[in-house]
């Protein structure tokens, strides 16, 4: 909770203070995009996480994160607030891969599904909240206080998961290969990463909709945002009956119900979209945490959750291109016919079933 805050809250106004130091869109959306960049090394960072014990490692990352922010309080450079987000972006892979098999030491099986479940709905808790705050900070005195703020955050997180009593593994030969496991997790990737393309899409859509559909101005994607998390929020309350195909269902009727462009109908369909949209992430996250071995686990889980969230991108371009040339309504209809052919296919044989039950156990 404390360093999602400080995360979701610094990755907004980053891209302002930017936005305000040059007057330049794509130098903001550059910013942006400089934390999502590392997300490409996800199997070497994978592999750094493999080779050291978790905890450790994750109080270091938290605490290596204090002075790589303090340079934003002696400088505004722009060239500076780039390599902060990127060294920001890769520490986010390294979690990414140290906290599932950390999880994995600290709990049952039976408890993974439920546990991620919570660790979503906090974290789309902190995207209600911290951008709010993030930019109410920025509005009344500059990045400054954001950034001190994010840094104390992660001093917060370093102190918290020192608490943590946990009897981790040896350490197994780096030498282990990852990519067996990789491929046995094929079908649950294929199927969470298409929830994130479509949600992707699910976002360029919104501003027609809103504009043409609704006719509110734009201010008004607000309400539909908030919405949404919400639906995440309550979903990931009800994390252990997570199910991957579900979701792609639930999100595929969401569409359709947005194209009535009827108000109570666009937010029923928002807050389903969010709680669908979180049960793939559920179950995708809990069947690589169950099904992978402790060896290879931090690089399974990195390049698996990079490759997941490498498809909301490409739906955010694949949308820019659509709204271009069709209809809100014609691009919620691809965006059902897409989820729901992925869910039908999913269902094809038992093996296509991504669920977050419990699996076989793991042999470390």
């Amino acid at each position: 909770m404390l360093s999602s805050f400080g995360t979701t809250a610094m990755l907004l106004v980053a891209g302002v203070w930017v936005k305000s130091l040059t007057g330049s869109d794509s130098l903001a959306t550059l910013a942006m995009f400089c934390f999502f960049a590392p997300g490409a090394l996800s199997p070497w960072l994978g592999r750094l996480a493999d080779s050291y014990r978790r905890r450790p490692l994750l109080i270091w990352a938290d605490l290596a994160m204090v002075p790589v922010l303090a340079v934003l309080l002696i400088t505004d450079d722009v060239r500076a607030i780039f390599a902060v987000m990127l060294v920001y972006g890769a520490k986010a892979v390294l979690v990414s891969a140290a906290e599932p098999a950390l999880l994995v030491a600290l709990l049952p099986q039976d408890q993974l599904a439920r546990f991620n479940g919570l660790r979503v709905s906090v974290q789309e808790g902190m995207k209600l909240v911290a951008p709010l705050a993030g930019a109410a900070m920025f509005a009344a005195s500059g990045a400054w206080p954001v950034v001190a703020v994010d840094a104390l955050s992660f001093l917060l997180a370093a102190a918290a998961t020192s608490m943590i009593k946990v009897d981790e593994p040896p350490l197994a030969p780096r030498e282990t290969p990852s990519w067996p496991h990789l491929k046995a997790l094929a079908w649950p990737l294929a199927g969470t990463a298409t929830a994130l393309f479509a949600a992707s899409l699910h976002t360029a859509a919104s501003f027609p909709l809103v504009e043409k559909g609704l006719h509110h101005g734009p201010e008004f994607l607000g309400v539909l945002a908030a919405v949404q998390g919400a639906g995440s929020v309550l979903a990931g309350l009800t994390g252990k009956r997570a199910n991957i195909t579900a979701g792609l269902l639930i999100i595929a009727v969401a569409a359709l119900a947005r194209t009535t462009a009827w108000l109570p109908a666009v937010l029923a369909a928002g807050f389903a979209h969010g709680a669908g949209l979180a049960w793939t992430v559920i179950a995708v996250a809990t069947l690589v945490q169950q099904r992978t071995p402790a060896a290879v686990l931090g690089r399974v889980s990195a390049t698996a959750m990079s490759i997941v969230f490498g498809a909301a991108p490409i739906g955010l371009a694949a949308g820019a291109a659509l709204v271009a040339h069709l209809s809100f309504e014609v691009i919620y209809v691809l965006i059902a016919v897409i989820t729901a052919a992925t869910a039908l296919w999913a269902r094809g044989g038992r093996t296509r079933r991504f669920t977050a039950r419990r699996a076989p156990a793991r042999s470390d």
